[in-house]
């Protein structure tokens, strides 16, 4: 079997043709094999002492109306989490500069919907263009 040598889709020699059966040999490794593997990818491609920070902001929550049965954000979910709707976009740029000024380099924004609105689309998009305009990386 051989080894995955790039954990980027922009980086060089990145597998894509996986087997189900090296797949499943993966899986069957010793756990100190499978992260001695890991750590070579990894410092192949990244200084071996740093990690990214990355700080999650919970933007919309609760209220999902999928029933995913594992979510305690689904509507139909039995559990105490409140639905909250979705955040204004000054909270959430605060959240953000407060994450970089923490430390963080990717803030990341998690929301319970299957997808937005087309009403929330515009809020969603200055929330995005806010946290790359502070020069941090976003996901969503």
């Amino acid at each position: 079997m051989t080894m995955m040598t790039a954990l980027s889709p922009a980086a060089p020699g990145l597998r894509t043709d996986w087997t189900r059966g090296e797949v499943a040999d993966l899986f069957d490794l010793p756990f100190t094999e499978l992260l001695f593997r890991a750590a070579t990818v990894h410092r192949a491609h990244h200084a071996a002492d740093e990690v990214q920070l990355c700080t999650l902001c919970s933007i919309k929550t609760g209220g999902c109306p999928e029933d995913c049965g594992y979510c305690s954000q689904s509507a139909s979910a039995d559990s105490d989490v409140k639905a909250e709707k979705l955040m204004d976009v000054e909270a959430v740029l605060a959240a953000a500069a407060a994450a970089k000024a923490a430390g963080s380099q990717r803030f990341c924004m998690g929301a319970a919907w299957r997808s937005p609105k087309d009403r929330d689309m515009d809020r969603v998009v200055a929330m995005v263009e806010g946290v790359k305009a502070m020069g941090l990386e976003t996901c969503m």
